[in-house]
């Protein structure tokens, strides 16, 4: 049994079906509290996707998780930076109208969500260490330019091209 918030609660209701279709599970909410049944790797993996939810990823988004090409990452801002004023740190990582942050889901296909003083990412798990290392260099107050760059670099190793495919 799990306990999320009450906006939480209303989309799983709302997306119940869909939810338990997908997950191959039977859903049972009460009152702030969602229960599941099903075997237990079908558990697991619901879990991973309300959990999503709860960070309030986008449903379709949180469904990624459901197949084992993509995790989930959270990092809490304050274990690195030593600023106080977070809200400078978050502005850093947000950008001039979203623009820094939407930059760095581009290039590293990822999906973030800054929540409070927490950045949660949902990206291909052969490609969350670099965006969790490009997000660290941005909270630590590298250049936005270095960031990218090294987000580009990392990006043509992953090319399909650079492996011998096609």
């Amino acid at each position: 049994m799990l306990f999320f918030r009450k906006e939480t609660i209303r989309q799983i209701a709302r997306n119940k079906r869909k939810i338990e279709s997908k997950l191959k599970v039977k859903i049972i909410v009460s009152g702030n509290s969602v229960a599941f049944e099903g075997n237990e790797e079908d558990k697991y993996v619901t879990e991973r996707v309300l959990e999503a939810l709860e960070r309030n990823f986008p449903l379709n988004v949180a469904f990624l998780l459901s197949t084992s090409d993509y995790t989930f990452e959270e990092i809490p801002i304050k274990n690195f930076t030593r600023k106080k004023n977070l809200s400078i740190v978050r502005g850093r990582i947000i950008g001039t109208k979203g623009k820094a942050l939407e930059v760095v889901q581009e290039l590293s296909d990822s999906f973030i969500i800054l929540q409070q003083n927490t950045i949660n990412i949902i990206a291909p798990h052969e490609k969350i260490r670099e965006v969790v290392v490009a997000l660290r260099a941005l909270v630590q107050g590298t250049k936005h330019s270095n960031v990218y760059k090294y987000l580009e670099r990392s990006r043509k190793r992953f090319r399909p091209e650079s492996l011998g495919l096609k």
